[in-house]
């Protein structure tokens, strides 16, 4: 200030504003994956690609080869999130106390070190790297303690089993195992992890992204078609659990042995947690199980079959586990509570790239009648790509233990599908639409056949996988009214060639394949998993509703919190009125009707209703060319 006595006004002129700040508003495309390092269970936009394989490894896990194949078929904003890694924990600390990294990785045992004083109950706690104190509860001036919230300290001390290290030579979490009755577990950064642990791992952070603003989400190393008992006959399930590892001991199995299959499921979230129970031999009782706790019910004795509260689990509690059907749940939540999104998920590969491997990979369309419902329901189930239950249908065959798919209350019903439930897991009780249509998951989904060769800074060589993570990156680089239909699907080769009538036969059933034109590698055609009376059959429709369902939102969110009148009312209608007809000049929209209402008793509630009746701009699939020749 010029001076500090007289009254007046003193200009200060701040530089900097002009600079416009940089906005991504791309799709937001989020891998789903494991890595060993860098934060977990939490979103994480790249910003720089080459930051974000240094902060995760490109060496191992699947997050970042998910990215750069991602960002190789075309996707300009992503996003990361690491799943699988474990905290390390060191128990029995003063009898009763447990230490617990917030760090999730097999090195965080290494990088805190401590000192527990047993006579005056102080527990201390440095960072490793550069001896920072981060825990010191201080008891004797409790006013004076330090959390710097890198660690969870739960617990009271209930005896006096003796120190931990000292203060001039304070010990490792790790090297504190087995000194004075304390117990270290490592933590793991996940990388090994089986069909089971994946569900797990992906099940809780689902739950932890359910606030976040995605478009695309692509999980890693699961496909649709993974091996599970539910899809099994009898003699196979019981071939499953001969010698099982939890047939000795609730054990999961190892890492793509021929028991690292999925079972039936029942979850529980318990003080923030969530604990899972596995049924692996349909016999609705679970091999894998948490430990027994003390002090609910019978589970010390019985864990097999008591929950976390000590209520009996029954049969019916048990679900089946799809990482697909578990992929269009969340999206589908997902889009009725925050934001519109969709999901990509794969299909295993063939056994080889032989012809005869490949052909029965893609296998043969199931067998159809009708019955007397006018159902077209299945007499013979298929097999391979063309006979997956989830989009061809499946069949109960007596005697032999195949369980049918049941859609629309039907046994075998033509197509199969993917049905939403008031639980969230498949075989639970349907949820209806307004028009009381089964509300059909596979709009939300887009299952990617194709199979591709890659190539990218993970791997010195090229390597095969699925496609299903370029194909995202394509669809999140073309406008919600441009299908991804004949459109070159950059960043791969094809191992190996797929007749057109065998393509046209995938497409039917829902899937998205790649397709070896002239001009090079292209989309056969961008279908969803939805069934075939659905709507939403075509991706280009999803997306354009989803557009003009953001449109909405965008139109409305100034006015929530506001006061519901009529003036306020028409400024709403208008809003949204002028969000679709941009839509409708951009070609996203052939026309649209719309009405917001809010009764008396809505508006006591502060609640409004926003109908609409869209026409999407409609892809052109096909186009037929007739000639006739005249003589002259």
């Amino acid at each position: 200030m010029a001076f500090e006595n007289l009254p007046g006004i003193f200009p200060k002129l701040a530089d900097g504003n002009l600079q416009i700040t940089t906005v991504n508003e791309n799709p937001v495309v989020l891998i789903l994956g494991t890595a060993t390092s860098g934060p977990s269970e939490s979103f994480y936009s790249v910003a720089s690609i080459s930051q974000a394989a240094k902060l995760f490894g490109r060496a191992d896990g699947t997050l970042v080869k998910g990215m750069y194949e991602t960002r190789a078929g075309g996707a300009s904003n992503l996003a990361l999130c690491r799943i699988g890694a474990s905290p390390a924990t060191l128990t029995g600390v003063g009898t009763g106390i447990t230490i617990t990294t917030v760090e999730k990785d097999n090195m965080a045992g290494l990088n805190y070190k401590m000192f527990w004083d047993d006579d005056g109950g102080q527990l201390k706690i440095w960072r490793v790297s550069d001896d920072l104190l981060v825990y010191d509860n201080n008891p004797l001036y409790p006013s004076g303690a330090i959390d710097e919230n890198e660690l969870s300290v739960t617990g009271t001390a209930s005896g006096s089993p003796g120190d931990i290290g000292s203060l001039a030579v304070p010990v490792t979490l790790a090297a504190a195992n087995g000194l004075s009755g304390a117990t270290y577990t490592a933590g793991s950064d996940g990388i090994l992890l089986g069909r089971m642990q994946l569900f797990e791992k992906l099940y809780q952070a689902y739950k932890v992204l359910e606030n976040e603003d995605i478009d695309i989400v692509i999980p890693q190393n699961v496909y649709l078609d993974d091996a599970n008992v539910q899809d099994m006959t009898t003699a196979e399930v019981t071939a499953v659990n001969t010698s099982a590892p939890w047939a000795v001991s609730s054990a999961y199995p190892t890492v793509a042995s021929f028991y690292d299959v999925l079972g039936t499921v029942f979850a529980q979230e318990y003080q923030g947690e969530w604990y899972f129970w596995w049924d692996m031999d349909r016999d609705g009782v679970a091999e894998i199980y948490p430990a027994g706790s003390v002090g609910h019910g019978d589970r010390v004795a019985n864990p097999h079959n008591v929950d976390m509260y000590g209520t009996v689990i029954t049969s019916g509690d048990f679900y089946e586990a799809n990482f697909g059907y578990q992929l269009g749940n969340f999206c589908y939540t997902q889009s009725e509570n925050n934001a519109e999104m969709i999901g990509v998920i794969g299909m295993l590969p063939p056994v080889s790239w032989s012809l005869k491997d490949v052909s029965n990979w893609i296998g043969r369309a199931p067998t159809l009648t009708e019955d007397s419902a006018g159902n077209s329901v299945i007499t013979t189930n298929g097999s391979g790509l063309l006979g997956n239950k989830w989009m061809a249908g499946r069949v109960t065959v007596g005697g032999t233990g195949v369980i049918g798919h049941i859609v629309h209350d039907v046994d075998g019903l033509a197509s199969g599908g993917f049905i939403a439930t008031e639980e969230g897991w498949p075989n639970g009780t349907a949820v209806l639409d307004r028009n009381d249509n089964q509300v059909d998951l596979g709009k939300y989904l887009s299952v990617v056949g194709s199979q591709a060769i890659l190539a990218n800074a993970t791997s010195a060589n090229s390597y095969a996988g699925t496609g299903a993570s370029v194909y995202a990156g394509l669809v999140s680089a073309l406008p919600a009214n441009s299908a991804p239909s004949n459109k070159i699907q950059p960043g791969v080769r094809l191992p190996f060639r797929i007749g057109v009538s065998k393509l046209d036969d995938l497409a039917g059933a829902g899937y998205v394949m790649f397709q070896d034109k002239s001009k090079g590698v292209v989309v056969a055609d961008a279908p969803t998993a939805a069934r075939p009376d659905s709507d939403y059959r075509r991706l280009t429709t999803v997306r354009i509703v989803k557009a003009s369902i953001d449109a909405v939102r965008a139109a409305g969110e100034p006015f929530l919190g506001e006061g519901i009148k009529g003036a306020r009312l028409a400024a709403l209608e208008t809003a949204i009125d002028q969000a679709l007809i941009k839509l409708q000049k951009t070609d996203y929209l052939q026309r649209y009707e719309k009405a917001v209402t809010a009764t008396a008793t809505q508006q006591v509630q502060g609640q409004a209703d926003v109908e609409l009746i869209l026409v999407p701009a409609f892809e052109l699939r096909q186009l037929t060319v007739y000639v006739s020749l005249a003589a002259q």
